[in-house]
């Protein structure tokens, strides 16, 4: 840790006329970070690692309207997270940028897509990890190719994916970018083998049979609810992590959050009853974050409109920060327990 460094963050805010006041924090970004603009060599001023980019696209979606106002939701629910997290003794402090949103025109959806590719290629070539929030779940198609070109066809990549649908329609009604088509595409990737492709949660019947058969085909590993059931969250989870991180050069992170219970994330596109738990969740992505790096994290489906209390949106930053400060935590990036707040 850097002694020179100020620590007042780490303690809840003080009284007084100099007082700020956390629930107002002027300028609304990603854990009230600094704004920098979505370009590559700006980027590479700055020492954050993790760079965090709105995706407000609503195009590629086959449900209820609205995710485009994910990433905003998102923003607003990290405001309620200090930097400091005691369970891992790390601060995240300026661990982040905000590049704000990527531009969509909704009348071209394939101009969207690509200016998709390119903001995730702006950041992977400044040497950061993108943090992506959509948007509908179709966002993780050209983001999934953005990390494939920028690691070249010379090395492997892994997708690890949560969520209740396996999303491998070949088309849907005549369309291949879309939703429903998101890991069927990502799956065509050249250097995205299937053993590295992992998809948690998955239940219910919008997994229609058509969806089954070309995971299989393509050797892609899907562990279905009943499964967590009956081997217990932590076993999955395992052999999820280990199919996608081992032998491979880069991952690529991917949250529905349809994942969850429909009690624990009201506020998603596709809300499915009989998912993970909250502590479930906690678990694992503490396991990620063992890993001590990832390539790419995408969140997707979040649906303000139809969350409560914005529990959906709380719970998906809350589970990306505890990624961060596992991570953090893992690489021996630990706060110094001996300091104390300054005497007034």
């Amino acid at each position: 840790m850097n002694p020179a460094k100020a620590y007042a963050h780490l303690f809840s805010p003080l009284g007084g006329a100099e007082a700020s006041n956390y629930r107002a924090p002027g300028q609304i970004t990603f854990l009230r970070s600094e704004h920098v603009p979505l370009d590559t060599e700006e980027l590479k001023k700055s020492k954050a690692r993790y760079a965090f980019v709105g995706i407000p696209f609503d195009e590629g979606g086959i449900g209820k309207p609205g995710s485009e106002e994910g990433a905003r939701e998102f923003r607003l629910a990290s405001q309620e997270y200090f930097p400091y997290w005691f369970e891992y003794q790390v601060d995240l402090q300026g661990c982040a940028v905000d590049c704000g949103d990527v531009d969509m025109p909704k009348v071209n959806p394939a101009v969207a897509r690509e200016r998709i590719y390119r903001a995730v290629r702006e950041v992977l070539a400044a040497d950061k990890t993108p943090i992506i929030c959509g948007g509908d779940r179709s966002i993780s198609i050209e983001a999934a190719r953005a990390l494939s070109d920028h690691i070249g066809s010379g090395k492997k990549m892994g997708c690890l994916h949560f969520g209740a649908h396996l999303d491998m329609a070949e088309s849907w009604a005549g369309e291949k970018n879309v939703s429903t088509c998101t890991m069927a595409r990502i799956t065509e990737l050249p250097n995205l083998s299937g053993e590295n492709v992992a998809i948690v949660g998955v239940r219910n019947s919008m997994n229609p049979k058509d969806y089954i058969d070309l995971a299989k085909s393509r050797g892609v590993r899907f562990y279905p609810m009943f499964d967590i059931v009956e081997r217990g969250i932590d076993a999955v989870a395992g052999d999820a992590i280990d199919s996608v991180w081992n032998g491979t050069d880069a991952q690529y992170l991917s949250f529905n959050f349809n994942v969850m219970d429909a009690s624990a994330a009201p506020g998603v596109t596709a809300a499915e009853p009989g998912g993970l738990e909250a502590r479930e969740m906690v678990r694992v992505v503490g396991m990620i974050g063992a890993r001590k790096s990832v390539s790419v994290i995408d969140i997707s489906e979040l649906c303000p409109v139809f969350d409560v209390s914005g529990t959906a949106a709380r719970l998906a930053v809350c589970m990306v920060l505890r990624v961060l400060a596992a991570m953090a935590q893992a690489r021996g990036e630990t706060v110094d327990q001996s300091i104390k707040r300054e005497s007034a």
